[in-house]
């Protein structure tokens, strides 16, 4: 009798020190689907422990990715402030016959224009968006050839007013989607045409691809956070072109780097 007692005992302690634990859980994954600030201490190293582990690193992730999203809303509201204003203010300035850049054609010139950067900018996000969704999607992985691909953009390249445009290809293939990839390769060169002096160098090999400008070095400390969104550089437009590629990079199970050289920055991809 004693020593079904004490075994009872023993199993009624160890009932209780699983029930109170996963209660907890409980209530901090409810306080989550419903936004709310909680914590969770559950101080053990057994499978219990490494739950809790796990859904206190989950919850700081996505607290970090809801941070990330708010300021990029935040940011992306502010900017396209601008350009709407500017048109709003120019289309009813040009319909009471006032030109703001003295004729009728520079004004509706700078009205185009920012239609154009409300377009661009508005394309950006949402393909930005596109890339979050297709991430979490199961995608079947394909191979193409890079080498075809960087000969197609460099052929239409026309638009890179006095650089020159070099490459060193060798015949290898990569792992994604071709018209991803062009996005990524186009966002890079068009961002190595606002810094570079002379040239930009494209060098392709096996599972590594670089993209070299001769401009000015990059500033060390800005380049951990130069693929987040809207981090921009001295020359940096809207702010979302560096975190297309990295996305589109990571998408494909590549990693994306700059560096800086002794002359000019190069962004590199390699295989993870």
């Amino acid at each position: 009798m004693v020593f079904f007692a004490v075994i009872a005992l023993v199993m009624i302690i160890w009932v209780f020190s699983l029930i109170n634990p996963l209660k907890k859980i409980k209530n901090y994954i409810d306080d989550i689907k419903l936004g709310k600030e909680s914590e969770l201490n559950i101080d053990r190293e057994d499978e219990i422990g490494v739950v809790s582990s796990a859904l206190v690193s989950m919850k700081e992730s996505l607290d970090q990715q809801e941070k990330i999203k708010e300021e990029m809303i935040h940011n992306m509201s502010h900017d396209l402030k601008t350009p709407i204003a500017l048109i709003q203010t120019y289309s009813q300035s040009v319909k009471d016959d006032i030109y703001p850049y003295g004729d009728k054609d520079s004004s509706m010139d700078i009205i185009i224009e920012n239609a154009n950067r409300l377009e661009h900018k508005v394309k950006s996000f949402l393909y930005l968006n596109r890339l979050d969704y297709l991430q979490g999607e199961n995608i079947e992985l394909e191979t193409f050839d890079m080498k075809q691909l960087i000969d197609k953009i460099v052929s239409q390249m026309d638009a890179l007013n006095d650089l020159k445009l070099l490459t060193e290809l060798d015949d290898v293939s990569f792992i994604g989607d071709e018209e991803h990839w062009r996005v990524a390769i186009e966002n890079i060169i068009a961002n190595a045409s606002r810094y570079a002096k002379t040239e930009i160098k494209i060098i392709l090999k096996d599972k590594y691809l670089e993209i070299y400008n001769d401009g000015e070095s990059l500033e060390e400390e800005s380049i951990p956070y130069l693929f987040d969104p809207y981090v921009k550089g001295v020359k940096g437009q809207f702010g979302l072109g560096l975190s297309i590629v990295a996305k589109i990079a990571d998408m494909f199970g590549y990693d994306i780097m700059a560096k800086n050289q002794n002359i000019g920055v190069s962004f590199i991809f390699t295989k993870k």
